[in-house]
């Protein structure tokens, strides 16, 4: 099948229509990626819901009525009940869901090279919140995504993934396993979901730089435009993956000044 050209709408378009009215579902929506897009979201006149560890129950949750409006829910990613319970609260209240993104998961630095201080309870919550959490609530909102609008899952990763370098071990493999699962499911969805990944490097944040000044000296040295990235240019990337590159699925955009390179 052949694209006709002048049905593509133009990015701007895109900016101006595409978020109007979109039910997004920000998992990770109190951290500094995912409040920054729930504020562009919202601008754009989407209503959003920001799922996390401080939200309240779903029974307690009112959607948002109109456009820009927020909800807040809570979702514990180690628990599947509290995923399927999130899932049913989108079922129920929203009907349907347009954008999901993804950019929860905890992490403890722990240095690669002392992979014996690696505790068992690290491993697993950082591998339950960055990778099967993730691949849960992807399947259990499947359903609400196949009758949502133009749906697309946005999925926030790290380069760590590529250059097998970050907080410790399980964070970098459970980004490898995102990457990877990224790719499984946008065969797995297409045509109807879109998937994308998103691959900022360390962030200028409080818990990078509360990794100390030889960690982000380093980090500066090894990054080809010789800064760190922020949150707005993560969730600019989150944002044009969802609505400005629409023949895009299974790709990793990476948001690292090219650390990965």
């Amino acid at each position: 099948m052949v694209a006709d050209t002048e049905s593509v709408p133009a990015a701007l378009g895109l900016l101006a229509e595409g978020f109007r009215g979109a039910r997004a579902l920000i998992v990770g929506g109190a951290g500094g990626i995912g409040a920054e897009t729930t504020i562009q979201l919202r601008a754009l006149g989407a209503r959003v819901v920001i799922a996390s560890r401080r939200g309240p129950e779903p029974a307690a949750v009112r959607p948002p009525a109109a456009d820009g409006e927020l909800a807040a829910i809570g979702v514990d990613l180690t628990r599947p009940e509290s995923i399927r319970a999130l899932a049913a609260w989108v079922e129920r209240e929203l009907g349907g869901l347009d954008i999901l993104v993804n950019t929860a998961g905890v992490t403890r630095t722990v240095p690669l090279r002392a992979i014996e201080q690696l505790d068992d309870a690290t491993i697993d919550e950082v591998m339950a919140s960055n990778a099967a959490g993730v691949l849960r609530i992807i399947r259990d909102l499947t359903p609400a995504l196949r009758r949502g609008q133009a749906p697309c899952v946005v999925n926030v990763s790290s380069v760590a993934a590529r250059t097998g370098v970050g907080s410790n071990v399980a964070y970098v493999g459970a980004k490898a396993a995102m990457d990877a699962m990224t790719v499984a499911l946008a065969k797995a969805l297409a045509p109807e979901i879109r998937l994308v990944n998103v691959a900022p490097s360390a962030l200028d944040t409080d818990f990078a730089k509360g990794r100390g000044p030889e960690f982000i000296a380093r980090t500066i040295a090894a990054t080809p435009l010789g800064r760190l990235a922020t949150p707005r240019e993560v969730a600019n990337a989150v944002l044009a993956g969802a609505r400005l590159l629409t023949m895009t699925t299974g790709s990793t955009i990476y948001v690292d000044g090219g650390r990965h390179l």
